[in-house]
């Protein structure tokens, strides 16, 4: 289940690595966050995680196939009861501007959706070093309500700017959605507000998988759902259940 809201009046500001965009949570704000079961059953963290800001990456930080991606954008979320450590959880959207790339398959009106939140981020304002726009509205709903959750990999990971705070319920999505090359051109250029940083490129370099932090596939659809990872963590999720059984006898 998710609920994701287009923002109004939003400040989009470069802040040294990023430009990101504050999301609105004050009492009574429009609704943005995501539940997700999984997160309980399978980490022991709480299910309902509400949505505080979303940034972006490029290249992507997470590689699929061993391939890094044109842009990444990641909205940090915190959860409504901290539980087993979890502070935070983390949805990532993966863009590519090359076309052969791209495996969403969309509708003109879903393209226009895309093209639609890019263009309301006003990457082109030029402000100061670290001031952007505020933004009247930011289509950040429409947007969040129109990729697929359902296909996703899920792992426990870390915050990937210092100083890197584990315990992340991390979920990227698997579909790897367009982006205009104007607008990642756009974005590196706010990137070149910070000397080095459109070259370097503002991505963390890929981390160790543990079995810990094994990365897990979701995949579901309206008729039935699979669950699908490392064997040791699909055993540990049978022996809570298990145990749940044995107790409620």
């Amino acid at each position: 289940m998710k609920e994701y809201s287009n923002g109004f009046e939003r400040p989009v500001n470069m802040n040294g690595h990023t430009v990101q965009a504050d999301l609105d949570v004050s009492d009574g704000a429009d609704p943005n966050y995501f539940v997700s079961q999984l997160a309980a059953e399978v980490f022991e963290a709480d299910t309902k995680f509400v949505g505080q800001q979303f940034h972006f990456h490029a290249g992507s930080e997470h590689t699929i196939d061993e391939e890094r991606y044109d842009l990444e954008m990641h909205t940090v979320h915190y959860p409504e009861e901290t539980k087993n450590g979890f502070l935070a959880a983390a949805l990532g959207i993966v863009f590519s501007a090359d076309e052969e790339k791209v495996t969403a398959k969309l509708s003109w009106a879903e393209e226009r959706i895309i093209d639609t939140f890019f263009d309301s981020l006003q990457f082109d304002d030029e402000g100061a070093e670290n001031a952007g726009p505020t933004v009247d509205m930011i289509t950040y709903g429409n947007l969040m309500m129109m990729v697929d959750f359902n296909n996703r990999w899920s792992y426990h990971g870390s915050v990937t700017t210092p100083p890197c705070a584990t315990s992340v319920y991390w979920n990227v999505l698997q579909t790897i959605y367009p982006v205009k090359a104007e607008h990642l051109a756009l974005f590196k250029g706010q990137l070149d507000k910070v000397d080095g940083l459109k070259a370097a490129g503002n991505w963390r370099e890929i981390q160790e998988t543990t079995e810990e932090h094994a990365v897990m596939v979701i995949n579901q659809n309206k008729n039935k759902g699979l669950v699908a990872g490392p064997l040791s963590w699909l055993m540990n999720m049978l022996q809570k259940i298990q145990n749940m059984v044995t107790k409620n006898k």
